[in-house]
């Protein structure tokens, strides 16, 4: 922000400082390995050169909108609270999604394809107030391509919002009711056992799960209690512990990760890997009465042996 802007009195320019977002967070499937990335924030860089770019994830499974909903969903509230949000899933399809900005009650706008990528988000800053599809073509790149609508129509468009740009200079007014959105899919406890799915697979191969700690506390299980663990036709008994490292190097553990999911892993492994499984898998989790986590080493209960870890 420049000096004559921080200095000025009350006044327009004053005004507009006060309450431009200033920052753009950025998440896609865009993956590290190419210039994509870099290419979109230079856009974001030519027209608001002030902006500050936080990114949140580039490395989205490719094409994924639900892994990218639920990445932005539990990241959203460490963000800054006036921020524009980038958000880049936009897999390819025969009528491309239309593309909108959505502006919520905190402050925050989303700027994305209506697919439902920013819809878990939604309600963690205030709800939705105001939604404009983006048609008007000034504020696009010249000459747009079909196919990289996120350098040539999101990006600069998230620039000139970050810049103090009104809502109603983007387009005509969407009615919120048509936006399109995703369903949270909720475990649920059946006397003590619960019923939850594989959210998504981390970088370190961890099963992070539609399950909190509440709904483990519901089904009668406690931290230190093990648990018997079923998913993709295995079935393993594991302790519920405080981390990963409480076990030893290449057994399994269920523990509450840093955003309070419940979340299977294998010290100096891949949970992915030993139980073989991926995003949307059901995965059944019960407490196991007739042995203490201080007992015998838990067991993997199939005919077949975990493959051996991977450091």
């Amino acid at each position: 922000m420049s000096s004559d802007l921080r200095q000025a009195g009350p006044g327009p320019a004053a005004e507009l400082a006060a309450t431009r977002p200033d920052w753009v967070t950025f998440l896609s499937d865009y993956g590290l390995e190419d210039h994509l990335v870099g290419v979109c924030k230079g856009v974001v860089a030519q027209i608001a050169p002030h902006v500050r770019i936080i990114d949140i994830c580039h490395q989205v499974t490719a094409q994924s909108v639900r892994i990218g909903a639920s990445m932005l969903a539990e990241s959203i509230s460490h963000m800054p609270p006036l921020a524009v949000h980038l958000v880049l899933v936009d897999p390819a399809r025969a009528n491309a999604a239309r593309p909108v900005a959505i502006r919520c009650a905190g402050g925050a706008i989303f700027v994305c394809p209506d697919n439902g990528v920013s819809s878990l988000a939604w309600d963690e800053v205030g709800g939705v107030v105001e939604v404009r599809e983006l048609t008007n073509s000034a504020l696009w790149e010249p000459n747009p391509s079909a196919s990289f609508r996120g350098r040539d129509v999101f990006a600069p468009v998230a620039a000139h919002l970050a810049s103090g740009l009104p809502m109603a200079e983007l387009g005509p007014e969407v009615d919120p009711a048509t936006l399109d959105s995703l369903e949270s899919v909720a475990p649920y406890v059946h006397g003590d056992h619960v019923h939850g799915t594989v959210r998504m697979v981390d970088h370190f191969g961890n099963l992070a799960l539609n399950v909190r700690r509440s709904d483990l506390e519901a089904a009668g299980i406690q931290l230190g209690d093990l648990i018997e663990l079923r998913s993709s036709g295995k079935v393993m008994e594991v302790p519920f512990a405080l981390a990963f490292g409480d076990v030893q190097a290449g057994r399994v553990a269920v523990c509450e990760d840093a955003f309070r999911a419940i979340t299977v892993a294998v010290n100096s492994g891949r949970a992915s890997q030993v139980l073989r499984a991926a995003p949307g898998d059901p995965v059944v989790l019960s407490r196991v009465l007739r042995h203490s986590v201080s007992g015998p080493t838990p067991k993997l209960s199939v005919v077949d042996s975990p493959p051996s870890p991977v450091a």
